[in-house]
């Protein structure tokens, strides 16, 4: 098949889940014989660059807002696509591009979209945005081939609350199982292992940071807290969350991009702390766990279902509910080699990549017969 992603900022992968899920899967179909092609928005470390781990890479311009970005991304990778590459099939991302699937209709193309999870609830987005997202969300439902969702809540809720013209398919993200290397690497940052408690992701409300920090605050341990941020750390939120604490043992470094740095950060912490609220299934909680983490997560459908038969540790939304499963965590030293071998288990058991790439690529070729 020859097969076209966009909706996505683009490969290799600098940002979020979507563009990860889109590097890993669309690398895994080159190997199998398929041709791939992503659209990457220009702007980024990659421009001049041909192609990643074989998948092409063919460079369009938007209109560069928080608004815009993506639909107009995506509105020019459509028509380029169908008129210059003429694709089998397209895999679109992204729930906000929905109306544009009207487009490879015109063309007879089939197009499947993976919406990732609720974007329309995310604190980032005003009220019309909102709107905006949900209606294409819906629409998108209506004119995709195939809408390929990565939880079951998420999938649950299209099925039942939008038309559609096949039921959606649950295929989750992916993860690796990997182990540490070069353990020395955490020393740089002034930490031990097993010395420290782990939170490495964006700093936005979605993310229950004051949660975390206040939880930690008042636990009494000589472990430290290492708040690694992601993009967002010169945000005035961020700023906010950083004078919020003068507990010494809270370190922030800023954000950590080095894909070394962050796998031993997360083989050397004593417990990752997981706090992602939106619907949706956290390709950083998954990765974590197929490092072998200790992962102590936010209590929402999604998370719970990833971290079950007690693979993880779930809190609800309080300090005093977090801090309670930290304690236990330092009180009994034991149930934390237990979590991590069940981590790993977990992911060998759902979520290892080339699963993940299986599914896609059956669900792929069953819309580009049948369209």
């Amino acid at each position: 098949m020859k097969i076209v992603m966009l909706g996505i900022r683009g490969v290799p992968a600098r940002y979020g889940g979507l563009e990860t899920c889109g590097e890993e899967v669309g690398a895994r179909l080159v190997e199998r014989g398929h041709e791939v092609i992503c659209y990457c928005r220009t702007g980024s470390p990659d421009d001049g660059t041909s192609e990643c781990r074989g998948i092409r890479r063919i460079e369009l311009p938007r209109i560069k807002t928080k608004a815009t970005d993506t639909y107009s991304h995506s509105f020019l990778a459509f028509w380029h696509a169908l008129i210059k590459e003429k694709p089998d099939v397209i895999l679109a991302f992204n729930p906000g591009i929905g109306t544009l699937c009207a487009i490879p209709k015109l063309f007879g193309c089939p197009v499947a979209l993976n919406p990732d999870g609720f974007d329309w609830k995310r604190k980032k987005w005003g009220g019309f945005a909102k709107w905006f997202i949900h209606f294409n969300a819906r629409v998108a439902s209506r004119l995709a081939d195939q809408m390929i969702i990565d939880a079951v809540s998420v999938r649950d809720y299209y099925a039942s609350h939008f038309r559609y013209r096949r039921e959606p398919l649950y295929i989750p993200n992916g993860a690796p199982v990997e182990t540490s290397e070069n353990p020395e690497i955490i020393k740089q940052y002034g930490l031990e292992k097993d010395g420290y408690f782990l939170f490495l992701s964006r700093f936005v409300p979605e993310n229950s940071c004051e949660v975390i920090i206040k939880a930690f605050e008042g636990l009494k341990t000589d472990k430290k807290l290492f708040m690694g941020g992601g993009r967002e750390q010169d945000s005035a939120y961020a700023a906010g969350i950083i004078r919020s604490t003068k507990d010494p043992r809270i370190i922030f470094p800023g954000g950590i991009y080095d894909p070394a740095h962050v796998k031993e950060l997360h083989c050397g912490c004593y417990a990752l702390l997981h706090g992602n609220q939106p619907g949706g299934t956290s390709l950083g909680l998954l990765k974590a766990m197929g490092y072998g983490t200790c992962c102590v997560t936010l209590n929402t459908p999604d998370n719970a279902y990833a971290v079950k038969n007690g693979s993880g540790v779930v809190y609800d939304l309080s300090p005093e509910s977090l801090r309670a499963r930290l304690q236990d965590l330092l009180d009994h030293p034991e149930s934390v080699a237990e979590y991590r071998r069940k981590a790993v288990e977990r992911i060998k058991e759902e979520y290892l990549w080339d699963v993940v790439t299986d599914k896609y690529e059956n669900a792929l070729k069953a819309i580009a017969r049948t369209c």
